[in-house]
């Protein structure tokens, strides 16, 4: 079967993924009206947002309110006095920093969780995202000349695997098998589930956002972002941009994403281009950094959840021992190097 047929059979499965949800007798969660407004404000500069407008959208709704207080005075944003004003806790937290968390939360509280699958969690699955989608941003700057924008590149790291909810929502027997599977095999999760499903969770998610109207450019990203060459042109450099993001929230080591191995940032398509700027290895390393440090100390603010840096690949380990005429067991790469240095090891 060529690829443009495997493509089309993924793509049908998918669908017909997406119809037995929307048929079934768990009722999908419908994109409330303030939904659509947090996500338009998302992708939104800064300066043109009002933020009296932006707190009479929040403060009808308890949760959402109480969320931003709760992340006004966690650990990361807490000065001397605790606050309990919401316009207080924006200017404490900053305007575009609380317009990402709340979105988050919205997220969050919109889909339901998930069955309890070893490997995988509700809590996890959210940090990972988290993020990811911090990481999407991020690269999302101007002057790496990437064609994306800093707001969508956000929601489609936030949203990137929400296929895999889905999943193990509506079949987790199987997708607890895929997640027992890829650990067992120490591969990418994507790759057990189409032999498990013969579709991916970023095809089942690129269908259910479309459900939501969320635009076609973030839709297609997410679609794409397991294989940014497959991607029609005009896409590939958001879905490419946020296979990127999940490489670096994969290190980060906040959350989980099922995966059995972390992805070897070289396999990227970022890091297979040239003459881009997100392709020289110095600005691979300095951008990584950057993110990471900042990732590291807002993580258990923001989700719950503190960072647990993980180890590289077994290929990763063994080029790097070949490399440095090391024995090829490397553990505890965080205890023994600090962060700066474990941060180094992953470019050798």
């Amino acid at each position: 079967m060529n690829i443009q047929k495997q493509t089309q059979v993924e793509e049908n499965i998918a669908n017909s993924i997406t119809l037995s949800i929307l048929d079934a007798d768990f009722k999908f969660p419908p994109m409330p009206a303030n939904g659509s407004k947090l996500m338009a404000l998302v992708q939104k500069p800064v300066n043109e947002i009002d933020i009296s407008s932006f707190v009479q959208l929040i403060e009808p709704d308890p949760g959402l309110f109480s969320m931003v207080l709760q992340l006004a005075n966690s650990i990361y944003f807490r000065e001397q006095d605790e606050i309990f004003s919401l316009r207080a806790a924006i200017v404490r937290v900053g305007l575009q920093e609380t317009i990402h968390s709340v979105n988050l939360y919205f997220f969050q509280r919109m889909l339901p969780e998930i069955p309890e699958i070893a490997g995988f969690s509700t809590k996890d699955y959210w940090a990972f995202s988290w993020a990811c989608a911090t990481a999407a941003k991020r690269l999302g700057h101007p002057n790496l000349n990437m064609n994306a924008l800093a707001g969508e590149l956000y929601l489609g790291g936030l949203l990137h695997g929400i296929g895999k909810l889905i999943l193990a929502i509506h079949h987790p027997a199987e997708f607890s098998k895929c997640v027992r599977k890829a650990r067992e095999a120490g591969c990418s999760l994507h790759e057990v589930e189409l032999d498990q499903f013969g579709t991916t969770d970023a095809l089942v998610a690129s269908k259910l956002m479309t459900i939501w109207n969320i635009p076609s450019r973030i839709c297609k990203g997410v679609e794409f972002h397991q294989e940014p060459d497959s991607a029609p042109k005009e896409y590939r450099d958001i879905a490419a941009l946020i296979q990127f993001a999940y490489y670096i929230a994969g290190v980060s080591g906040i959350g989980s994403n099922g995966d059995g191995a972390l992805m070897d940032l070289k396999s990227t398509w970022l890091s297979r281009q040239t003459g881009l700027q997100l392709s020289k290895k110095e600005n691979q390393e300095r951008i990584i950094k950057e993110i990471l440090i900042s990732l590291n100390k807002k993580s258990e603010s923001v989700t719950g959840i503190s960072p647990q840096p993980k180890e590289r690949s077994s290929e990763q380990k063994t080029a790097a021992a070949k490399h440095k005429n090391e024995p090829e067991k490397i553990s505890s790469p965080l205890k023994k190097k600090g962060l700066l240095g474990w941060l180094k090891s992953l470019f050798r």
